[in-house]
């Protein structure tokens, strides 16, 4: 049962970040953002 519980805890931890990604990805203006900070590396 807590080997269960465990595996839940997992999959809800991941599709919580995996829905943030998309949410963060769906903002122009944070990928202009991220965009320029890479290329500032160069």
């Amino acid at each position: 049962m807590r080997q269960r519980l465990r595996s839940w805890i997992w999959r809800l931890a991941l599709a919580a970040a995996l829905t943030l990604v998309f949410l963060a990805y769906a903002q122009p203006a944070l990928m202009q953002s991220m965009a320029d900070q890479i290329w500032a590396c160069f």
